[in-house]
């Protein structure tokens, strides 16, 4: 999963990029949205993905708790270092 997770953060990445070249700024709002809404994706997938597992054998313990924080504050780390 974390590959997936890697690859869609690329993906986010470029579109940032992308977004910011854009010559007209109709097109960089549109651009700046799909951006977002990729970005949001990417983030509600990660989260899935840790709630299938943490909650597959009925409990989540504060170990995977723990583990979600680290994801979000990694997702977080990575968006920052692209600005």
């Amino acid at each position: 999963m974390t590959k997936e997770i890697i690859g869609a953060s690329c993906g986010t990445a470029m579109s940032a990029v992308g977004t910011a070249i854009q010559p007209s700024e109709v097109l960089q709002i549109i651009s700046l949205v799909i951006t977002i809404i990729g970005g949001l994706v990417t983030t509600i997938f990660a989260i899935w993905g840790w709630w299938k597992k943490a909650s597959a054998d009925g409990k989540i313990t504060k170990e995977e708790v723990d583990e979600l924080e680290d994801i979000v504050k990694k997702g977080i780390n990575k968006d920052e270092d692209k600005k």
